[in-house]
C-alpha cells in the first residue's frame, strides 16, 4: 500500500504539469480566434455576396428590373458564349506557360547566383527589382518603352538589323503577355528557390561526391529533391498571383484583338464593368475560384505522383 500511495505522490506533480500544459495550450489556441474571426470577415462574407448574387439577375444599366432571383442561369448563359472557353483557354496557357517560364528562369538564376562573386549583392538586387514594379507600370513601360513599332526599342533594333518593325502587342498579345508576366514574377522564384539552393548540407553534397556522382547528378538526385518544398511554395503563390493577372493585360492589349489575350479576370472586368452585368461578374468570379481550386489540387496530385514522397 506504501508503495501504491508514494507512486500517486510522485505523479501529481507530473500531473499537474500536464494540466498546465493543456491550459497554457487551450489559451494560445483561444488567442486565435481574433484572427481567425477577421480572416473570415474580410474574406469570407464578400465571397458569401459573390455566391448570392450570381444566382441573381442585376443589371446596373436597368435598375427597373431591380435584383431577381435567377437560379443558375448566369452560369449557364456564360458557359454558352464561345467567348467564354477562348477566354478559359487564354487562362489555361497564360497560368501554365508563365509558371514553367518562372520555374525554369527562376531556377537558372538561383544557381548562377548560388555562388560567391564581387558585387553579388548588387547583381541580385538588380535581379530582384522587376518583381516590385507595379503590374500596370510594367505594362506601360514594356508597351510604350520597348515594344512600340514605332519608336520603341524593339524597333530600334529591328531597324539595326535590318528588319520590318513588329507590333507584338497587336500580332502576338497572349504570348507578348505570358513573356511580360513571366519577367516579372521570375525574380520571386529566383528568391525562393535560392533560399533553397542555400540550405543545402555540404555534406550531403560531399557524400554525393564521394559515391561518383557527378554535376548532373548531383542536381537531379540531391538538390532537385532537397528543394521540393520550396517549388511547391513557389508555384501554389505564383498560381494564385498568375491566374489573377490584370493590369498587364488592362494597359497593353484590354484583352484584344477581341478576346485574343483575355483571361477570366479580364472576362469578369468586361462584363461587370462594361457591360454592368452583376449577376454575370458574380457568377464569373465564383467560376474562377473554382477553377483555381481544381487547378492547385491537381497540379500538386501531379508533383506529389510525379516525385514520390517528397511533398508528403
Amino acid at each position: 500500500m506504501n508503495t501504491v500511495e508514494w507512486s500517486k505522490a510522485d505523479m501529481k506533480p507530473y500531473t499537474a504539469k500536464a494540466k498546465r500544459t493543456d491550459d497554457t495550450s487551450a489559451a494560445a489556441k483561444g488567442l486565435l480566434w481574433p484572427g481567425i474571426a477577421f480572416v473570415a470577415l474580410i474574406t469570407q462574407i464578400p465571397f458569401l455576396v459573390t455566391l448570392y448574387l450570381s444566382v441573381h439577375q442585376w443589371n446596373l444599366m436597368r435598375p427597373d428590373q431591380g435584383i431577381t432571383f435567377a437560379g443558375l442561369s448566369n452560369f449557364v448563359a456564360i458557359l454558352g458564349e464561345a467567348a467564354f472557353w477562348e477566354v478559359l483557354k487564354n487562362t489555361f496557357l497564360l497560368t501554365i506557360l508563365c509558371l514553367a517560364l518562372c520555374l525554369v528562369g527562376g531556377m537558372g538564376l538561383a544557381l548562377l547566383l548560388n555562388r560567391d562573386f564581387f558585387a553579388k549583392g548588387i547583381v541580385r538586387t538588380l535581379f530582384v527589382s522587376p518583381f516590385f514594379i507595379m503590374p500596370a507600370v510594367s505594362g506601360i513601360v514594356w508597351k510604350t518603352v520597348i515594344l512600340n513599332p514605332n519608336f520603341g526599342f524593339s524597333a530600334y533594333i529591328s531597324a539595326k538589323l535590318g528588319l520590318p518593325p513588329v507590333d507584338w502587342l497587336g500580332q502576338y498579345p497572349l504570348e507578348t503577355i505570358i513573356f511580360v508576366v513571366a519577367w516579372q514574377w521570375i525574380p520571386f522564384f529566383m528568391l525562393v528557390l535560392l533560399a533553397g539552393l542555400q540550405s543545402v548540407s555540404p555534406d550531403l553534397m560531399e557524400a554525393s561526391v564521394l559515391d561518383g556522382a557527378n554535376r548532373i547528378q548531383q542536381f537531379f538526385h540531391v538538390t532537385i529533391p532537397h528543394l521540393m518544398r520550396y517549388i511547391e511554395v513557389a508555384l501554389l503563390l505564383g498560381l494564385i498571383f498568375i491566374m489573377g493577372t490584370f493590369g498587364e493585360i488592362y494597359v497593353t492589349t484590354a484583352g484584344g484583338p477581341g478576346y485574343a489575350s483575355t483571361n477570366l479576370p479580364f472576362y469578369l472586368y468586361r462584363i461587370g464593368f462594361q457591360g454592368w452585368d452583376i449577376g454575370g461578374a458574380s457568377a464569373v468570379g465564383v467560376m474562377i475560384v473554382i477553377l483555381m481550386t481544381v487547378f492547385m489540387t491537381v497540379l500538386f496530385k501531379f508533383m506529389r505522383r510525379t516525385f514520390g514522397g517528397e511533398l508528403s
